[in-house]
């Protein structure tokens, strides 16, 4: 038995996102997009996704407007926000031929009340933990691998021109103990560029990333394939 590691990226980076597909196909790795303002999609986004769906990774929901699950469901009411936050959202991808059945918390905010009402229509939830180089903190990252709702641990290496934590000695480490165990690790970034206006991932630091997994025989999958039940 091995771990598993599902990583997803996030927004609305269509063209980058097909530009890094030699990337995790030479990795053996499916991952997740997590989608938003899918109905806002041009036909070039459009076109984008179902391509990446061709090539067998997962697509699920950002949102429609990439708004706080936890604010907007204590201001509108649970049946509110899945109507204007969720429902479109979903209906759009699928149009797409995505499954939608998984769903990545804008800015990671989420609580119990807002995984039990998101659960009703997603199987799979991801929010976030701590970026940290402290690896007693990062452990919490890795769950076990029948979990619902996963702490999503970032590795983007930038936002505009300000670097973020450089953690890859702990995200190294953390892998190896992933590859030691059965459970299961979500990594996110968002735009896979060398440089960009917001979040992104530098596309040598994705490769390493996929290249350190690959070498430790980790099991890179997308939540649309994610079945641990099947495995042994």
């Amino acid at each position: 038995m091995t771990g598993t590691l599902l990583l997803t990226f996030d927004d609305r980076h269509v063209a980058g996102w097909e530009e890094a597909l030699p990337l995790f196909e030479a990795a053996g790795a499916r991952v997740t997009f997590f989608v938003v303002e899918a109905d806002l999609l041009d036909d070039a986004e459009q076109a984008g996704v179902r391509r990446l769906l061709a090539a067998g990774h997962s697509v699920g929901s950002h949102g429609a407007r990439h708004r706080n699950a936890d604010e907007a469901i204590l201001e509108l009411g649970a049946a509110e926000y899945l109507r204007t936050e969720i429902t479109g959202s979903v209906a759009a991808l699928r149009s797409l031929g995505a499954s939608a059945s998984s769903f990545a918390y804008p800015n990671s905010r989420r609580d119990e009340t807002t995984d039990a009402v998101l659960l009703e229509v997603f199987d799979h939830l991801r929010g976030g933990s701590p970026r940290t180089t402290d690896l007693g903190v990062a452990r919490a990252s890795i769950v076990p691998r029948d979990a619902k709702v996963f702490p999503g641990r970032g590795i983007d290496t930038g936002r505009g021109g300000v670097p973020q934590l450089n953690d890859a000695v702990a995200l190294s480490e953390l892998l190896g103990e992933l590859a030691e165990g059965d459970g299961t690790l979500v990594l996110y970034a968002h735009e896979i560029a060398p440089v960009g206006r917001g979040n992104h991932i530098h596309p040598d630091r994705l490769h390493a990333v996929l290249i350190e997994a690959r070498r430790l025989g980790l099991r890179m999958v997308g939540f649309d394939d994610y079945s641990p039940a099947s495995w042994s």
